[in-house]
């Protein structure tokens, strides 16, 4: 019971001289302790603030890809490509930015600008920014390609689709554009094998039947 007693009175006496000494510390070196305290807030000030400007960017953007996509769909497609345009570059730190890109590559492809539409989804591939927009570009730029008639390309970006995305939802499209270049291409064993390949992996589909009348 003394050694156990002596044990917590040790440990009372150190809590307390470091109080003790803490405090002298401080009332010693006061213009160092709020020096100290005012660089710890100023700190945290500046982390709320800058994520409070991030969040603000990522809604600002996000409302300015809806207006880009609203102007594509009322037919001012160049009003809406210089908009995604200032998007991608001045929230380039934000998803809205990449997806601004996707759209912009998707607003080139329908305008019937395949080479600027492959080199737009290329340009978001290489900035693989967000994540989740890259299988579409790359799906994109390899119907892109084979729209603008570089059907060897296009078989590159559709195998590494197909590499790198083959559970993806638009794996069977994929499949589709590669089939295409690779008959158009002379390439007859490869395309059949990759219709039958399409009719195994998407049974009972749209694209299994769509295979099927191609594969004669």
């Amino acid at each position: 019971m003394g050694k156990q007693w002596v044990r917590q009175e040790i440990k009372r006496d150190i809590v307390a001289d470091s109080m003790t000494n803490a405090v002298s510390w401080a009332n010693a070196n006061q213009q160092k302790t709020l020096g100290v305290a005012g660089a710890v807030v100023g700190a945290l000030a500046l982390i709320v603030f800058v994520a409070y400007q991030y969040n603000k960017n990522r809604e600002t953007a996000w409302e300015r890809l809806a207006f880009a996509q609203s102007y594509f769909y009322q037919g001012q497609g160049d009003k809406s490509i210089e908009q995604l345009k200032e998007i991608e570059t001045q929230f380039a730190q934000t998803p809205a930015s990449g997806f601004s890109t996707l759209f912009a590559g998707d607003v080139l492809f329908r305008s019937g600008k395949y080479k600027e539409a492959a080199q737009t989804y290329q340009r978001l591939i290489e900035r693989n920014r967000p994540p989740a927009a890259a299988p579409l570009a790359l799906s994109g730029l390899a119907a892109a390609q084979e729209a603008a008639g570089d059907c060897k390309s296009s078989m590159d970006s559709a195998n590494q689709f197909l590499r790198e995305h083959q559970d993806h939802f638009l794996a069977p499209q994929v499949h589709a554009t590669l089939a295409r270049c690779q008959e158009s291409l002379g390439m007859k064993d490869l395309a059949k094998a990759t219709y039958e390949r399409m009719v195994v992996l998407y049974p009972e589909s749209y694209w299994a039947q769509w295979a099927k009348s191609r594969n004669k």
